[in-house]
């Protein structure tokens, strides 16, 4: 193919091909992958795609794209490349390369993650006018396609969606054509900012070899040393899923099919803080680090993993502490002692940038960090003043009914359970403990707290608001359900006979 589109600054390959499409006038798919790919068997695939070699090719006259280059920089390789055994990123590579017969997603570990795949084409609403102002036409940007994080974080905004063409047609490449009033906005929660900016940063990354398993694994376990949420060889995984939840809510990580029970011995979460037999979601990996260094950015976690000894899972002493230059490791030392002599031992190893540095003295000065600190620790201050908690139950239960009238009227409301409540309190994970204190908030959150049935009955409301649909009938259930996000096998017993008194017996909906 003469003059094949440059490909634009985080443009997908998929995005790429279809503009190529576009301004050829080639209207059959197979066409194009004639003229692409001289290869009518071609799939196109949205964020990690093969037979790449061809488009190199197509762009040598440019001198800028190599594969790599096509690899990283406009594929979501990126995303998953730094969590899968280095053997295995290799391999990817040389497969998206050439023919891959659909086994990249199979040895990036994405067809047993829990985090699935996108089903949806994403765009942003301002990121398009932007775009059109810039180079005069529209293009797939891969920030977009994280997967089940649909947002914008230039703009701050939810991104809206059009059903994923491989539904209709395996072989097709649909350029970005918005089209605003029809294309349905995606839910999003404030925390989808906080992992998708961690997720970009990952995406940008250049090209590197990645850790093993058993770096991965001396890792998490200095993460937990560094909380002190270890005890010999083994994580108080019950410590570990506290500090995750002080971040994330659990109606959050449901949300996001990543829940945690403290009670499954398989949790994700106390998978992560063992050794490493499997590939995580940078998902996963993401909570942790947001939960426990949020000051540390994911290249800076990604080097100082690479660098971590192999074959070490659970010692426990000094690390390399001879290599570390004297002059760094006294300069290092004086800060932590600022840091303690200001804030304490404790509250020292959880401010910015306490716990970088925390940890940096844990690996390479082990020894006189721990009796700097044990000579630093200062016994709490003794409480003179009783808590009378008649009072502060009155003042919780206020506050909780306040929440309730300022969210009763929202049908796009998450599910108000009881952890949804306490959440939107400035301490409610201090109010959880001591909820045996505390009778009227007790009965208020078992009174009000919502369940499934009730929430899936709001969803399915909300539903058809959205539709606009004044009237429904037995042909729009599928319309409502996809849009409600439940399935024929998640939604209720209940919910289902209310959705078939809606659609059979007419009832109406305003």
């Amino acid at each position: 193919m003469w003059n094949f589109p440059t490909p634009l600054p985080d443009e997908l390959i998929y995005s790429t091909i279809a503009r190529a499409g576009l301004h050829h006038g080639i209207q059959s798919p197979k066409q194009l992958l004639d003229e692409v790919f001289k290869d009518r068997k071609v799939v196109a695939t949205l964020d990690l795609p093969s037979h790449l070699n061809a488009i190199v090719h197509l762009l040598q006259r440019t001198g800028h794209f190599s594969l790599i280059d096509l690899i990283y920089k406009h594929t979501m390789f990126g995303v998953y490349a730094p969590f899968v055994q280095e053997s295995h990123r290799q391999k990817a590579i040389a497969l998206m390369a050439e023919q891959a017969s659909g086994s990249i997603h199979l040895m990036l570990g994405l067809n047993a993650s829990r985090v699935p795949n996108n089903t949806k084409l994403h765009y942003c609403p301002i990121c398009i006018q932007q775009q059109r102002e810039t180079y005069g036409e529209y293009f797939w940007n891969k920030v977009w396609f994280l997967p089940n994080l649909s947002i914008c974080l230039k703009h701050n905004c939810s991104l809206l969606s059009q059903d994923y063409i491989q539904q209709q047609h395996r072989h097709l490449f649909l350029p970005l054509l918005p089209n605003q009033n029809q294309d349905t906005p995606h839910p999003y929660y404030k925390e989808d900012f906080i992992l998708g900016q961690m997720a970009v940063e990952l995406l940008r990354l250049d090209p590197q070899p990645t850790p093993s398993h058993e770096k991965w694994t001396k890792f998490y376990l200095e993460m937990a040393d560094a909380k002190n949420f270890r005890r010999g060889n083994h994580v108080c995984h019950e410590q570990t899923y506290e500090q995750v939840i002080k971040k994330f809510t659990c109606d959050y990580l449901d949300s996001k099919n990543l829940g945690i029970d403290p009670d499954q011995d398989a949790s994700w979460l106390k998978t992560i803080f063992r050794k490493h037999r499997k590939t995580f979601s940078f998902l996963e990996h993401c909570i942790v680090w947001s939960s426990f260094i949020p000051e540390m950015a994911p290249k800076d976690i990604l080097q100082y993993v690479s660098s971590i000894p192999a074959n070490l899972y659970f010692v426990k002493g000094p690390i390399f502490a001879d290599d570390a230059p004297s002059i760094k490791k006294e300069e290092i030392r004086q800060k932590w002692q600022d840091i303690v002599l200001l804030h304490g031992v404790k509250t020292g190893r959880n401010i910015k940038p306490g716990s970088a540095i925390y940890m940096w003295l844990y690996r390479n000065d082990r020894n006189w960090l721990l009796a700097f600190n044990s000579k630093h620790i200062s016994c709490p201050p003794i409480r003179k003043n009783k808590i009378n908690w008649s009072i502060r139950d009155f003042s919780i239960t206020k506050e909780l009914f306040k929440v309730l009238y300022r969210s009763n009227d929202d049908l796009a409301c998450p599910r108000m359970s009881k952890s949804w409540f306490l959440h939107q309190l400035s301490k409610g994970n201090s109010i959880s403990k001591n909820l045996h204190q505390l009778p009227l908030s007790s009965k208020f959150l078992s009174t009000y707290s919502e369940d499934t049935i009730a929430y899936q009955i709001r969803r399915v409301t909300h539903a058809m608001i959205r539709l606009g649909y004044t009237e429904s009938s037995t042909k729009d259930k599928w319309r409502i359900l996809r849009l409600a996000g439940l399935s024929k096998e998640r939604i209720t017993q209940e919910a289902q006979i209310f959705l078939n008194m809606i659609c059979e017996k007419k009832i109406y909906a305003y």
